[in-house]
């Protein structure tokens, strides 16, 4: 049995104490450590913890002796180096909540201080563990393609996700987090990493926040939807249509952990009443036009392997739900993929297309948070601390480039100007 601490409860947290939860005889949640006294109250019912095994910060709970095999960080993006290198520093393994960190030189020294200290960092990067990015694995890896020439990806943000995490919420500014290229879409980068087998040699990348700006606001429009915006009734954005109008018939007991409304929530607890008052007074409520956010609404990153493979990556704000899509192009078939409706489809040039069977979709990562979860306690992770690497310089890299014209970048030479070998 693996004895697990969680820092930081919020939905990411949670989530994963939830799924040691269902294990009892491979987990033990021992401590959880969240500088919200709503978040440790949650940890306290819902983990069955005693006063003693929760902790305010951090370095509280590091005075202690270790008593936890792993440490689950699922802390905010700026705070994951610090947090990070301070455990491992003591000796705890690490369960990494993505992205990895802010910068590539934070990213490096976490893969540094690692190896240094010998403790296991493996990222959460859970699609790697999905059947559905398995099969389609299983497929390129099995020859029936023939020779592969490019693995195109589309990222559906959906309409709703972007204003509630990228324009509302805690990833809608650059400089308080990540890009957002690295802040959704370093799953997405990971697994062309994942797909080609290979090294990146070169990115370019475009995209800009063409949308949710003060520009576009409609006439009338208010700081927040609530006070008197004369767009609400036909505005898609306006937080009440999200956030509440969709859950206010449904029963307590099944709205009371629901997401995104549970992260409106100091507690995590949903309540209408709440709700409405959460979206009087904090950035949830107000209109998407007149907030302070800065990061992308639509960008498109090339990338060019080592090993000749092209890949693209689109990612939209612009579509109604939130799903993934995937096309690897073969010299004698064609796979054609949709995550949202866990569908693939081969298409061998020249027969009838092909319908192949990968299951249900589970959530929004096909099952990958709960196998990350089982994989933990068999020992057979597959998101190392280097692998998950990669992936953050592309997007470091695509970053660059879009901020600079579109420019080429070597991955090479990054890697090179950081003096390290990955």
């Amino acid at each position: 049995m693996k004895k697990i601490a969680i820092l930081g409860y919020g939905g990411r947290g949670f989530h994963y104490a939830k799924l040691c939860k269902s294990m009892p005889s491979d987990f033990e949640i021992v401590a959880v450590i969240d500088n919200s006294k709503e978040k440790l109250g949650l940890a306290k019912d819902t983990a069955k913890l005693s006063e003693s095994r929760l902790f305010s910060d951090l370095d509280s709970f590091l005075k202690s002796d270790k008593i936890a095999d792993w440490l689950f960080i699922c802390t905010q993006d700026k705070d994951h180096k610090e947090h990070c290198i301070k455990a491992m520093k003591k000796g705890y393994d690490i369960l990494l909540e993505k992205p990895v960190a802010c910068s590539v030189e934070d990213c490096l020294e976490i893969e540094r201080t690692a190896r240094e200290c010998g403790v296991k960092v493996a990222v959460c990067h859970v699609l790697r563990y999905s059947r559905y990015y398995e099969k389609i694995k299983e497929i390129m890896d099995s020859g029936i393609l023939g020779k592969i020439i490019a693995i195109d990806q589309v990222e559906n943000v959906a309409y709703w996700h972007q204003s509630h995490s990228y324009v509302r919420g805690d990833w809608r500014r650059a400089d308080e987090s990540n890009p957002m290229i690295l802040s959704k879409c370093c799953h997405d980068l990971d697994i062309a990493v994942y797909l080609t087998g290979s090294k990146c040699l070169r990115v370019t990348s475009q995209g800009d926040l063409h949308y949710f700006n003060k520009n576009n606001a409609p006439e009338g429009a208010t700081e927040y939807c609530l006070g008197g915006c004369k767009a609400k009734a036909t505005c898609p954005y306006d937080c009440e249509k999200l956030y509440i109008d969709n859950i206010k018939y449904l029963p307590k007991s099944t709205i009371r952990g629901m997401w995104p409304q549970s992260r409106l929530m100091k507690d995590s607890i949903v309540t209408i009443p709440k709700l409405y008052e959460a979206l009087k007074t904090t950035r949830y409520g107000k209109g998407v036009f007149l907030s302070d956010n800065d990061v992308v609404d639509y960008q498109v990153t090339t990338m060019l392997f080592e090993n000749g493979l092209n890949s693209t990556l689109t990612m939209t704000a612009f579509s109604g739900p939130s799903y993934r899509e995937t096309r690897v192009r073969g010299t004698l078939g064609e796979l054609i993929c949709n995550m949202g409706e866990s569908k693939i489809v081969l298409q061998i040039f020249g027969k009838r297309p092909k319908k192949i069977r990968v299951g249900q979709r589970f959530d929004a990562h096909g099952g990958g948070d709960k196998r990350l979860i089982e994989s933990l306690a068999k020992d057979t992770l597959k998101t190392d601390i280097s692998q998950s690497i990669e992936s953050h310089l592309i997007g470091f890299a695509a970053e660059y480039s879009r901020k600079n014209g579109s420019i080429p970048v070597s991955l090479a030479d990054m890697r090179k100007s950081f003096a390290t070998e990955l």
